[in-house]
């Protein structure tokens, strides 16, 4: 039989294999139409899928980056949802790695651990281990699952994908072309309410749950194509294509209307400044010491109640940009005032929880038994659901000290190795690109600090990414000191 085998010519395999499929359509089709039901129509493609992932799973991985701008998240019912077709090729990438770790193709003991591998096992661990722990065990298991294919995917999966920088290049193009299709898109059904401050958080459906997450994606992409206009020359096709693509991008981020986003866009130049003139370590350290010390202080005789607000003054400006704007600055939006009350909530499940947490994903369910009056407003009730408002501390009260220090950990040291990086690389082309990612990354972070996007598809797939081809550099850049 084998001999039989070794006879087939590759173009003999290639008819064999379309034949194959040209049945298998005829067949579903067959199937579908005597049978009425639609899912058989998809195994043609389950098919297509699975010779491309044993020929090259390269081109699922890029089919997969096309595709995140404009997944769409779809509740399915039970508590359960999808975003697609983002989490379907995910879990293409989850079987892949299955069969590679039954086959023991994973791990090779030859290939140097690098603490970023480290940290990732480490934070998976412990990720499962707060699962079993778990206060609501089928959510925080559901989460675990969904953790495991993010990081097949975007860690696993894209540290053989990208072997060189034009493989980040690659990416760019397949993230940006939709992306600006996108927001242009967005764009226009915005301008037909005349750009209104109130319609700004629904235009992005159903492309977008909210405008938050609509922004923050914009903001996370805004330096990649800025830095990516150096890549080519002037006047080019793909110069001209970049440069109309961030005016689209620049004009989503202004009327999103979203000052997270507003203010992570305008840090980045600081933080450019920062790295170029190697201050930003020093910042950094700086910053946590800051950080520490202002814990300390609300902590210390529970001054964090000077920061209560008052009840009858908390004000939401439907429609009104400039009253939202200026109650901000006073202290008096209600948005920042309710995140107040939550975090209470969760500095009181650290205090109660501190070593596992309630369990992973179980904040919005845990936390009402954990707050305080004196932080209340007019919309804790919650009824959409949401949590802390802010990713670092809602993992400290999910998984407790050891998996929030793991987490902030991994943050902050990928941001200094890029640093220190950067620094050593002497290619400029590999300094522009590192230097993008970096600070895509870092409006992601400034996000964290005010909401939890990481488990959005759109946001946690360019962190997650980002961590990466910071990695990769430090590995090219170890080879090329040996």
């Amino acid at each position: 039989m084998e001999k039989l085998l070794d006879r087939i010519s590759p173009k003999m395999w290639r008819i064999i294999l379309l034949t194959g499929l040209a049945l298998l359509v005829w067949l579903t089709v067959y199937a579908t139409l005597k049978y009425r039901i639609n899912v058989i129509a998809a195994l043609p493609i389950v098919a297509v899928m699975g010779l491309l992932v044993l020929y090259n799973y390269k081109i699922i991985f890029y089919l997969l980056i096309f595709c995140i701008p404009w997944s769409l998240h779809l509740e399915l019912g039970g508590g359960l949802a999808m975003d697609i077709f983002t989490e379907p090729l995910m879990l293409v990438f989850l079987a892949v790695f299955l069969v590679e770790f039954l086959a023991g193709r994973q791990f090779s003991l030859k290939k140097k651990v690098f603490p970023f591998h480290i940290l990732i096992f480490l934070i998976l661990f412990w990720t499962f281990f707060t699962t079993l722990t778990s206060e609501i065990f089928l959510r925080s298991f559901k989460f675990l699952l969904a953790k495991v294919w993010y990081l097949c995917t975007f860690v696993y999966i894209a540290e053989r994908v990208i072997t060189s920088v034009k493989d980040i290049k690659r990416i760019f193009w397949l993230f940006f072309i939709p992306m600006v299709l996108v927001s242009l898109f967005i764009s226009i059904k915005h301008a037909t309410f005349g750009f209104s401050f109130e319609e700004s958080n629904s235009v992005p459906n159903p492309l977008f749950v909210n405008g938050v997450i609509y922004a923050a994606t914009l903001a996370l992409f805004t330096p990649w194509a800025f830095f990516a206009r150096n890549w080519y020359s002037p006047k080019t096709l793909e110069w001209y294509l970049i440069h109309i693509g961030l005016f689209i991008l620049m004009m989503g981020v202004v009327f999103a209307y979203k000052r997270g986003a507003w203010l992570a866009v305008g840090v980045l130049p600081f933080v450019y400044l920062l790295i170029k003139r190697k201050l930003f370590d020093k910042v950094i350290y700086a910053g946590l010491i800051f950080l520490f010390l202002g814990l300390a202080y609300l902590l210390t005789d529970n001054n964090y109640y000077y920061f209560a607000p008052s009840y009858r003054k908390t004000i939401f400006h439907e429609g009104d940009l400039e009253g939202h704007l200026t109650a901000t600055f006073e202290g008096r939006e209600i948005s920042a005032a309710e995140r107040f009350y939550r975090w209470v909530a969760a500095k009181n499940m650290v205090a109660d929880m501190p070593w596992v947490g309630s369990g992973p994903s179980t904040f919005n369910k845990v936390y009402q038994g954990y707050t305080d009056d004196a932080f209340k407003t007019y919309v804790s009730d919650n009824e959409e659901e949401s949590t802390t408002h802010n990713y670092f501390l809602m993992t400290f009260a999910e998984q407790g000290f050891v998996g929030g220090i793991l987490f902030g950990f991994l943050t902050i040291f990928m941001l200094l190795r890029g640093y220190h990086i950067y620094h050593r690389l002497r290619d400029p082309t590999h300094q522009n690109i590192l230097m993008m990612v970096m600070l895509g990354y870092c409006t992601i972070l400034f996000h964290s600090l005010l909401n939890e996007l990481i488990e959005v598809d759109k946001i946690g797939s360019m962190f997650w990414l980002s961590l990466v081809i910071i990695h990769k550099f430090e590995v090219w850049d170890a080879e090329t000191t040996k």
